[in-house]
């Protein structure tokens, strides 16, 4: 991912993360097909440290539907996810999500494994909405969300951000 950020998606190369990891490009290629292959897991960590973040700000919520709706939304703006480095290396995932199916589906699964974070917790708060109403609401706070994020990890605006991040958990609770 480091490569990837410092480099430019079209630039990096397995030789220069092999150089970079300080192993032969033979193991490397032993381990990953090739540079696709690297891509794609590497976008997979980067899903799935967030989905770990995600878990650990859950865990902490306890039962409270408000407190896991408000962890599931600020598990994007951790200090470990928000820094340019990350949006650049997300930037060139959505990008190699267009032409390369591998990434495509992890994308989407990552899509979906957050959404469900959301939806339980949107559930939890109001036991008596629709299936349709949980998925709009949470369609919504997600589309938001990531508009957030762009703006977050580009100007580090936090009244902005906590603005936003509000706004979520209006829609989120139908208030």
């Amino acid at each position: 991912m480091q490569i990837i950020v410092r480099d430019g998606l079209e630039e990096t190369s397995m030789r220069a993360v092999a150089e970079e990891a300080d192993v032969s490009l033979g193991l490397l290629g032993y381990h990953f097909e090739g540079k696709e292959n690297l891509i794609v897991s590497a976008f997979q960590r980067a899903a799935e440290r967030l989905m770990e973040i995600t878990q650990e700000l859950l865990d902490a919520a306890g039962d409270d539907p408000l407190a896991r709706i408000q962890a599931g939304l600020r598990s994007f703006f951790d200090d470990e996810l928000s820094d340019v480095d990350h949006l650049q290396i997300w930037l060139a995932m959505w990008a190699v999500a267009r032409t390369n199916e591998d990434v495509a589906l992890a994308e989407q699964d990552l899509y979906e494994r957050h959404a469900e974070v959301l939806r339980d917790a949107i559930r939890r708060s109001d036991t008596s909405l629709p299936e349709e109403i949980v998925r709009q609401r949470t369609t919504d706070v997600i589309a938001l969300q990531n508009g957030l994020w762009l703006n977050w990890t580009r100007w580090g605006n936090y009244e902005s951000l906590e603005r936003g991040l509000a706004l979520c958990e209006s829609i989120a609770l139908g208030s």
